[in-house]
């Protein structure tokens, strides 16, 4: 019998997943919204009091680098899984490799995005 087999799954168990799947993704996005509208509001407030354009500069830069390396992380992890999948289906037998294959994979996705960290802060 083979371990990673699907066709034995109820197919409820997919439509639960997609629909889990839909709702996190439904709150990630409504999440962003509600802190872009709080630092906008935050922003607007401090240009209002009057505060150092040095400051209010600094605040707006720090929350930038720190999207774009988030968004890089996911970039890494996604493509590592990309390539690790692509592996596992070129060896063609599924099995307990496939799943070594993988954690290879994802483990040179970080490294990657790590070695990219090293790089930014240079």
């Amino acid at each position: 019998m083979n371990l990673l087999s699907f066709s034995n799954l109820d197919p409820d168990f997919y439509k639960i997943i997609v629909t889990v799947l839909i709702l996190a993704v439904v709150a990630r996005f409504l999440l962003v919204m509600l802190t872009k509208i709080l630092d906008y509001q935050l922003k607007t407030k401090l240009i209002e009091k009057e505060k150092s354009e040095a400051f209010i500069n600094a605040l707006l830069q720090t929350a930038s680098n720190s999207e774009r390396t988030h968004n890089m992380k996911w970039f890494f992890i996604l493509l590592s899984t990309g390539i690790g999948l692509f592996v596992v289906e070129s060896f063609s037998p599924l099995g307990i490799h496939s799943i070594g294959i993988m954690a290879v994979s994802i483990a040179m996705g970080f490294l990657a995005y790590s070695f990219y960290l090293k790089r930014v802060e240079e």
